[in-house]
């Protein structure tokens, strides 16, 4: 658990189990101006979250996980910080029907694996500058099938 703090901008809280990714993602995300609270797994991306103090404005969250899911992850996130929108990412969208019957539910709150830079930061702002907020979030457990 990481945590790269500036001091104005968004909050983001990035949720990946792979730690390879994770740093990619950080390194993506750097000098963007957001303030970056790090996680390896949903139970310690809540308590995290619980910790911090302000808003966190987007959870970018891997989808498949051990211990805790994304979807579930994003479930709890948004019951203690209902400001919080969403960005789910996977790599096993083709893979499980399951995972990607989930995605379709969530829409434009999704990037799959692998992505660009310009990629993820278009995406994260539209995640941000979006009026409703965040898209659906799932308590089902899809399975990495």
């Amino acid at each position: 658990m990481t945590r790269t703090a500036r001091p104005s901008g968004e909050t983001i809280l990035l949720v990946e189990d792979d730690p390879l990714i994770r740093r990619l993602i950080r390194h993506m995300l750097q000098g963007q101006g957001y303030q970056l609270l790090e996680a390896c797994h949903g139970p310690a991306a809540l308590s995290l979250a619980e910790d911090h103090r302000g808003p966190i404005d987007l959870l970018v969250t891997d989808v498949v996980m051990p211990q805790m899911d994304g979807f579930t992850l994003g479930e709890r996130l948004v019951e203690s910080h209902p400001e919080t929108r969403v960005l789910f990412l996977s790599g096993y969208a083709d893979q499980s029907a399951r995972v990607r019957d989930a995605l379709k539910k969530v829409g434009s709150a999704f990037l799959p694996k692998p992505f660009t830079q310009s990629g993820l930061l278009q995406k994260i702002r539209v995640q941000l500058d979006t009026a409703a907020g965040r898209g659906p979030v799932l308590a089902q457990s899809p399975s990495s099938d």
